[in-house]
């Protein structure tokens, strides 16, 4: 599923939901609750995942309709100690650059143009963290700047911790 078509639904559903549960409901809170009831069935580790899957409206709903909203505003905060260093690994990011948004994350269905690439989801346009190169719908648009590459790449590292490809310009 395309991001557009993933945020027009999650929008759409947000909508719904809030008129079926007369609560608002937020898009956040649609993607969690989508998150909480697919990791286990869909071997999700992480709410990025639900980049990557092919659901209609009508199942979404029929699954959020029997969701427990309130569970979502039930926070207990513990010491980051409690999960191993090693378990806590990021792996999506979001990067600023030159006034654009940009997301990262690891483990994309698909791997092109890089693994990991970044998503500028304004425009659909995917960029190879290699070399610069930008893609909409697999075509090459554009190369960005060297700076601005070498910017971003600097600023995903600190997340990722060595988790980009080679730089081959």
């Amino acid at each position: 599923m395309e991001i557009e078509e993933l945020i027009h639904l999650f929008e759409s559903l947000s909508f719904r939901i809030s008129a079926f549960k007369e609560d608002e409901i937020k898009v956040s809170d649609i993607e969690d609750a989508l998150f909480i009831l697919l990791s286990d069935e869909m071997g999700f580790k992480w709410r990025g995942s639900l980049w990557d899957i092919e659901i209609s409206e009508e199942q979404a709903f029929n699954l959020l309709s029997e969701f427990d909203f309130l569970t979502l505003n039930r926070l207990i905060e513990t010491d980051i100690d409690v999960i191993p260093e090693h378990l806590r690994i990021q792996r999506k990011a979001r990067i600023k650059s030159g006034g654009l948004n940009w997301i990262i994350h690891l483990y994309d269905k698909d791997p092109f143009p890089s693994n990991p690439h970044a998503h500028l989801l304004d425009s659909n346009i995917k960029l190879d963290l290699s070399n610069g190169n930008c893609y909409c719908r697999r075509k090459f648009e554009y190369k960005i700047s060297h700076k601005s590459l070498i910017e971003i790449r600097e600023k995903a590292a600190k997340v990722f911790k060595g988790g980009l490809p080679e730089l081959t310009v």
